[in-house]
């Protein structure tokens, strides 16, 4: 004989049933939402920054770490008085990171530099764009030293005092011309003061003079000497020539932004594509042919997602050229934690 249950029990077993369903209803559409809706808010945005551009690109890597890193090298340099060297290394600096604290800092160093070298002018524009970019930075003090000793200086370097300065010491060469400190002090006072060629000259005679001053670490960052004898005055801007030739491709300008989410799509949508643009330029007096841009973006723990390749061809000295890669392959937009871009050329 079947025995049938009392219609309230029946009931309160279904009521029972019906709210195990919606709680575990509940839960999932929860997890579900969580997992499908975007962060909000620029904190959560690894890629937003206070100019609207993602991290600044290179022809090596777009990582702000890697910025930091170059300038550490190029601080380095300045410590150990290579001021020649370092001022290309620093405007490249300048000119791949644009916005990046390491190029802001960079500035300063090459104001001091230029000032290590004597190019006034240059030392007192890179000093006074530091100070209005970092107005809290650390060589805050130190530049404004700088910047006020060189006010002063612009009196002090007068023509007419640099010449009487360098008569004086000509006069005491011509006097007594096996005197090695009266020629080294004459370079160097043409040197500080820009006068580059006359600096080279004086080198040059102390060279024919005395063939082992070679080895001073001073004279070999100015004036270089060929297997024929010929010298070359290694100023800033042969130094910055230099740079350039042995690295002739810069890739600059470089930033991202997300796209692909149309007009009446809900706001929990994903954007469906990950732009990333920027320019190439010939910094070189020399052709470079099959001018390519490799750019790759990466997820968290460097996983890539995907790599693309733009051909831009041949390039003339000076050219620039733009170019703009989409990526649609990746798991999750706001997953992609940086991009690279980097040049290759055949020349």
């Amino acid at each position: 004989m079947t025995s049938l249950t009392p219609p309230s029990q029946k009931h309160a077993t279904l009521y029972r049933g019906v709210q195990l369903l919606c709680v575990a209803v509940c839960v999932v559409s929860a997890f579900v939402g969580c997992a499908m809706t975007e962060p909000s808010g620029a904190g959560l945005d690894a890629w937003s920054t206070g100019i609207g551009h993602g991290p600044v690109g290179s022809s090596h890597a777009s990582d702000p770490s890697t910025a930091a890193r170059e300038l550490a090298v190029a601080r380095r340099m300045v410590r150990v008085g290579e001021f020649s060297l370092v001022i290309p290394r620093l405007q490249q600096i300048i000119s791949k990171y644009p916005g990046d604290p390491a190029a802001i800092e960079a500035r300063y160093y090459l104001g001091q530099s230029y000032y290590s070298v004597g190019a006034y002018n240059d030392a007192l524009r890179y000093l006074n764009e530091y100070i209005e970019l970092a107005p809290g930075g650390e060589h805050v003090a130190s530049g404004r030293e700088y910047v006020a000793r060189l006010t002063d200086q612009e009196i002090e370097i007068a023509p007419t005092e640099l010449e009487e300065k360098a008569a004086t010491l000509q006069d005491a060469i011509d006097q007594e011309p096996e005197n090695m400190a009266a020629h080294l002090e004459l370079a160097n006072l043409y040197w500080e003061h820009g006068e580059y060629q006359s600096a080279g000259n004086v080198y040059g005679e102390l060279l024919r003079r005395w063939p082992r001053i070679a080895q001073d670490p001073v004279v070999q960052r100015r004036i270089e000497r060929d297997a024929a004898g010929k010298i070359t005055v290694l100023t800033p801007k042969e130094v910055e020539r230099r740079h350039r030739e042995e690295e002739p491709l810069l890739i600059y300008n470089v930033s991202s932004f997300r796209s692909g989410r149309f007009e009446g799509w809900p706001a929990t949508s994903h954007n469906r594509y990950y732009n990333v643009t920027g320019q190439a330029v010939n910094q070189s007096q020399n052709l470079l042919r099959d001018v390519r841009v490799v750019v790759t973006i990466y997820g968290f723990g460097h996983m890539v997602y995907d790599t693309k390749t733009v051909n831009l061809g041949t390039l003339r000295p000076q050219e620039v050229r733009a170019f703009s890669v989409q990526f649609s392959q990746f798991d999750n937009i706001h997953n992609i934690t940086r991009h690279e871009c980097v040049g290759t050329f055949r020349r």
